[in-house]
């Protein structure tokens, strides 16, 4: 990474083909039918991990915690959600790909609505006593509720209180410091 908390593409790409060249060993799938990505942020990653997966389906998610600077009681489904199950009818070859997990509360919502889904990440922010940064496929371990009952795959494990900034941020986000929570 370029700064603590400042993503180059290098860094994203380095994070896609490490998703793609363990995820389907690391989950008992040979191969995925299909890929979940969550908007915003996750589109991106979600279709490099397509493309280097050769995965042809991809769709897209999102969910809202909030209503401009009002925290929602509850996430919102914004559209219509996916059905559970790809082409082939086997839920369990979707994967769920996200830019970045932190509070875990996106892959916990998700994992009801797709509860047989593969779920990964480029990115795991780790506050406090994390360990130092890690690269390679690994599950998510600074997650107090659990995401699910399977782990969210992250690609590099992040100690870090600041936002992180992908190259897709915005520039008032750059300007800001705060491309993504």
């Amino acid at each position: 990474m370029t700064h603590d908390n400042v993503l180059a593409w290098n860094d994203v790409e380095a994070c896609a083909d490490l998703l793609a060249e363990h995820l389907p060993a690391a989950c008992g799938e040979p191969e995925f039918d299909r890929i979940i990505g969550v908007a915003r942020g996750g589109l991106v990653p979600a279709v490099l991990v397509a493309a280097k997966l050769r995965v042809k389906r991809v769709e897209s998610v999102q969910v809202r915690y909030y209503d401009g600077d009002r925290r929602l009681d509850a996430p919102v489904m914004l559209g219509s959600a996916p059905t559970p199950y790809g082409p082939s009818g086997n839920p369990a070859k979707t994967l769920i790909v996200d830019e970045l997990v932190d509070s875990g509360e996106t892959m916990r919502h998700l994992s009801t609505i797709f509860p047989d889904a593969q779920l990964a990440t480029l990115i795991a922010r780790q506050r406090g006593e994390a360990p130092a940064a890690r690269s390679g496929l690994l599950p998510w371990i600074n997650d107090p509720e659990g995401a699910a009952d399977r782990p969210v795959w992250v690609a590099r494990a992040v100690p870090t209180e600041q936002w992180i900034l992908f190259p897709w941020s915005s520039a008032a986000d750059v300007a800001a410091g705060s491309g993504t929570p």
